[in-house]
């Protein structure tokens, strides 16, 4: 199959592991992606492949990490041109995007020929659609996240002022698509509801984790000598710090916890809310029990995971379907997380992991304390945990269901 694989984002942060992962499962399938995008194809020598077919080279490169192939200046230049926009020129320029965006998937559909368009999702970006609809090629559309909802959201760095333009666009992209795949199931819900997208053409596929990539066996001595952790027991935190990711609420559990043998909490990442949380350490006589760590490139985040030995994920948005969960499960570490329709997704609560009251620290500290106190449970659901995504929470699993669904489609219409 020959899939043109569009995507309006820089290649960088959550967003752009997840599109080179995709990109290079799709190819480990022997399909030929060509890809159309602002920050050009992520996986290296992916125009060979694309005009091959072959696999090549392709997962293994984006394992390694030295696979991006535009240069980190270049995304530099991109993000500050992007900073300098005040509010409602940016928006007028997602606009403008379209204009050169649909020259160029044009061009590519009439020299690639194409069985599919894949594009993800991005505010006001309708050009996939619209060529979709121009060539009579089919789109499979990619939702993340409800944008034009996400972009009105407290703490937002990006809030919208073109607020009914962008449901309008929203409702236009994704009815237009001959396909829709959300993240979650809540997600699902709300473009069913709100944006009228029909159910029957709304694919749930949670986000996965790369297995090869995040090897229980790798080994988090590093990590451990770096910040004096020693063999106790490490709770850990991974991601950006923002107040909807509920690290305040992991605090206030963490200081409650009650074990002859108090463990230490490893918060990986940095953010807007940092000074806050230290504030919020401080004043509970922690300091000497939690470590903020800094932003980690996300090709050192298995060091910090092999050191971490029970995972944390106190909040996440209704629609998420968050990577560092499956990226914790991948590793065989148990993982406590709310117990939110989204999170269900992901966790079967017992199995491969724990569940808690949503916003009760109590019920976060009587998780992590049960998972403290009974090591070899800790360690079943671990492994549980690992063979959810060897089995079926991995890009190549999620790639095939993409392709199943492309040969439903198919075989319904005759097309």
């Amino acid at each position: 199959m020959r899939i043109l694989y569009h995507h309006r984002t820089l290649g960088d942060g959550a967003e752009g592991v997840h599109v080179a992962a995709m990109i290079a499962a799709f190819r480990q399938l022997g399909h030929q992606v060509r890809v159309v995008a602002l920050a050009g194809d992520p996986i290296a020598g992916g125009d060979a492949c694309a005009a091959s077919g072959s696999p090549t080279g392709s997962v293994e490169a984006y394992q390694s990490g030295a696979s991006i192939k535009v240069s980190s200046r270049a995304r530099k230049r991109l993000s500050m041109l992007a900073s300098l926009l005040p509010g409602v020129a940016y928006e007028l320029a997602e606009l403008a995007y379209n204009l050169p965006a649909k020259w160029r998937l044009k061009r590519a559909v009439r020299s690639f020929r194409p069985d599919m368009i894949y594009d993800r999702y991005n505010s006001f970006s309708s050009a996939a659609v619209d060529v979709g609809k121009a060539t009579q090629t089919p789109v499979f559309l990619e939702v993340n996240a409800p944008v034009a909802l996400e972009r009105t959201m407290p703490g937002e760095n990006r809030p919208l002022r073109l607020n009914r333009l962008a449901k309008h666009y929203e409702r236009h992209i994704c009815q237009s698509a001959d396909r829709v795949i959300v993240v979650s199931t809540p997600l699902k819900s709300f473009l069913v509801e709100e944006r009228g997208v029909e159910s029957d053409r709304v694919l749930v596929l949670p986000n996965g984790a790369d297995p090869v990539q995040f090897d229980p066996d790798r080994s988090g001595d590093i990590v451990r000598t770096r910040y004096q952790l020693g063999d106790c027991t490490v709770i850990g935190f991974i991601g950006i710090l923002r107040r909807w990711h509920g690290v305040d609420l992991l605090i206030d559990a963490f200081g409650q916890i009650d074990l002859p043998v108090l463990p230490h909490l490893l918060i990986v990442g940095d953010g807007p809310i940092q000074q806050d949380l230290a504030d919020q350490v401080a004043a509970k006589g922690l300091q000497d029990r939690v470590t903020f760590t800094g932003r980690v490139p996300h090709d050192q985040m298995h060091d910090y995971l092999a050191a971490i030995d029970i995972a944390v994920s106190p909040k996440a948005t209704f629609y998420a379907s968050p990577m560092k969960i499956l990226e914790s499960m991948a590793m065989g570490i148990p993982t406590v997380a709310a117990d939110t329709p989204n999170i269900r997704d992901l966790i079967a609560d017992g199995e491969d992991g724990l569940l808690f009251r949503p916003g009760d620290a109590g019920s976060l500290t009587a998780a992590i304390e049960r998972l403290a106190r009974d090591p070899s449970f800790a360690r079943a659901i671990g492994n549980q945990a690992r063979q959810t995504i060897e089995r079926e929470r991995n890009w190549l699993a999620i790639a095939s269901e993409v392709q199943a669904a492309f040969d439903c489609r198919r075989l319904a219409t005759g097309t």
